[in-house]
């Protein structure tokens, strides 16, 4: 009988060590292979925004040995993300193989979301534009609704594109508002959403990043524009609002919230008109793309003679920065003399901005930069009036390079980096 209780005990305890080893071991296999993960994650991270590298140079960026960023190189070919690209320049010796991603390996959603539309593009692997920009008729509003028309006009483009939905790696929104990055809250139109992150990946059906235009439109310079390599950065966004985006010691500036960039409200003007976020005089209402066709129509409307009126057929209710633009380059003065003033205005502001951050360059782009020949010199007379001489001269001034695309671009390289940094 003790012998019998003995061998039951050691059977039981046998049992218990096996499970246990077994719990261990597979706990291991799940470690190993989320650290895999990661890496892999890591190797389209800094192939999508460094195009091609060498296994040597892969390892050096990422800190691994060259025989593990071999065997990755060699898992990911197989799976359809990674291909050799041949030799590469040498400076000495044998010629290193090169790799990049393939360019149907995966696909980036970028999404612009405004108060006026929504644009739409996707991107490939190499970041290059296989559909869009595509423009909708879908404005911002304070009604989780509207992602769903998104997705909807998202889906019919990757069914026109014939695009395999489940190589779709992530999604990117560009938003108005502001924006709580640590909390996903926009608290301008979505106040109540505690975490908007988890309900966009419900309704798009993948990981989705959002943020605020000015900071993606400042990722994009950072990484594809006017702004790479560069430590010292500002970038304004003159669009239908003003934002602004801060590149400091080489990383993007957010605050502590994420709130930053809120320069376009900073009230600047006296006795000025009443602006959307209820206070008067603040500089988004003088500079804006909404404030320069405001002022096209008042100025019509108190009897300015333009070849605005013509331009829009005497519905001045069409009037809008793209139709001011037209007649300036037109030589309409009454349209020139509107972006002298708002060129004033806005090199007031910058000049601030220099005195504060001591920049080495400055990038304004939105809509309103398409009419940079005429605010350019009022923007440098206004600098040379408001800001110190021996400062400002350290601050170079360009418009951006990247355009219309700067958005969508911005938001979908961004979202794939954020991507990237979840373990």
């Amino acid at each position: 009988m003790i012998i019998a209780l003995l061998q039951l005990f050691f059977n039981l305890r046998s049992q218990f060590e096996m499970e246990k080893l077994f719990t261990y071991s597979r706990n291991q296999s799940v470690a190993v292979e989320s650290k895999k993960t990661w890496h892999k994650k890591q190797v389209i991270r800094v192939l999508y925004f460094g195009n091609a590298l060498s296994n040597a140079e892969l390892a050096k960026v990422l800190n691994l040995s060259t025989p593990k960023i071999n065997s990755l190189l060699l898992e990911m070919m197989e799976e359809g993300l990674v291909e050799d690209l041949g030799r590469g320049d040498s400076s000495g010796g044998r010629r290193p193989n090169m790799y990049g991603l393939k360019s149907d390996g995966f696909y980036v959603v970028g999404i612009t979301i405004n108060i006026t539309c929504t644009i739409i593009s996707v991107f490939n692997s190499k970041n290059g534009v296989v559909s869009g920009p595509h423009f909708f008729p879908i404005k911002m509003q304070p009604d989780l609704g509207i992602f769903k028309q998104v997705n909807e006009a998202l889906e019919n483009l990757i069914v026109e594109n014939r695009i395999s939905r489940d190589k779709i790696l992530v999604t990117g929104i560009e938003l108005p508002g502001l924006i709580d990055l640590k909390k996903g809250v926009n608290r301008t139109y979505f106040p109540g959403v505690e975490n908007l992150f988890d309900e966009l990946r419900s309704i798009f059906g993948t990981h989705v990043f959002f943020n605020h235009d000015a900071k993606v439109r400042t990722f994009a310079e950072q990484h594809f524009g006017l702004a790479k390599n560069r430590k010292h950065v500002l970038l304004l966004q003159a669009d239908w609002g003003l934002g602004l985006g801060m590149i400091m010691n080489g990383r993007l500036y957010s605050g502590k919230s994420g709130y930053s960039g809120e320069f376009g409200h900073l009230p600047i003007v006296e006795n000025g008109v009443l602006c959307s976020c209820g206070k008067k005089g603040c500089l988004e209402t003088m500079v804006s793309a909404v404030a320069i066709a405001r002022m096209a129509r008042e100025g019509i409307a108190r009897g300015n003679s333009s070849l605005i009126t013509e331009l829009v057929q005497n519905d001045v209710g069409k009037i809008d920065i793209s139709t001011v633009t037209q007649a300036a380059k037109l030589g309409d003065q009454f349209a020139i003399s509107l972006f002298t003033n708002a060129g004033h205005w806005l090199g007031k502001g910058i000049a601030y901005l220099i005195q504060i951050f001591n920049p080495e360059l400055i990038i304004i782009g939105g809509s309103v930069a398409e009419a940079g020949q005429f605010i350019m010199p009022p923007i440098q007379q206004a600098i040379h009036t408001y800001s110190n001489h021996d400062i400002s001269s350290d601050t170079v001034i360009k418009f951006s390079e990247l355009g219309a695309k700067a958005g969508t671009m911005g938001i979908a390289a961004y979202a794939l980096e954020k991507l990237s940094m979840i373990k």
